[in-house]
């Protein structure tokens, strides 16, 4: 009987596991592509200032990022990146966000599980060094398959957070009234 049980969750954690790989994924793949524009977002008037960017990657003949300018900005992000701009920033929406639902204080459980499990997704220092690399790094690059296990690393980590989000969307949503819920539609976005 023990041999069963063992046996069902040995398949409830692979059955949790293959769920986790396609979010882990896409974190990945949205935290490598934001990197570059994070450093856009670091407005602490206490910190050393380096070079001033424009929002957008300037484009060159063809269409394509220039990569000497892609190069600056990685390693704008490797001296001055903290996460804390992102994380004020977020933090002043999902403030924003709280009075506009209209909270009340016994959803301020639920609501403050899902405001921390949004934080927590902002990357800290570390895991922007460890993708865009030390300051201090070896011209030559990372051993083999460095960069790219430093990757598996952090998106291991994101996928626990995204499941941990999930949960408190979860859990948020079924403490909302109705109208709370209509109150906290974003509205699509459109080009037009």
């Amino acid at each position: 009987m023990q041999n069963l049980q063992d046996l069902s969750i040995d398949n409830e954690l692979e059955s949790t596991v293959k769920k986790l790989i396609p979010l882990s994924l896409v974190a990945g793949v949205t935290l490598a592509a934001v990197m570059p524009f994070a450093a856009v977002s670091q407005d602490n008037p206490f910190a050393i200032k380096g070079p001033a960017y424009p929002p957008e990657l300037p484009i060159v003949f063809g269409g394509v990022p220039d990569i000497y300018d892609v190069a600056e900005r990685l390693d704008h992000l490797r001296h001055f990146y903290t996460g804390k701009a992102a994380r004020f920033r977020l933090a002043g929406a999902l403030s924003s966000q709280e009075t506009a639902i209209g909270i009340r204080a016994d959803q301020q459980d639920e609501w403050r599980a899902y405001t921390a499990a949004m934080l927590a997704l902002v990357p800290d220092a570390g895991t922007v060094r460890a993708l865009a690399g030390a300051p201090d790094e070896d011209p030559a690059g990372p051993e083999a398959f460095g960069r790219i296990e430093a990757l598996a690393d952090v998106l291991s980590v994101y996928g626990e957070k995204g499941a941990a989000l999930k949960t408190a969307v979860e859990n948020l949503r079924a403490a909302l009234t109705e109208e709370q819920l209509e109150a906290s539609r974003f509205p699509r976005l459109s080009l037009r």
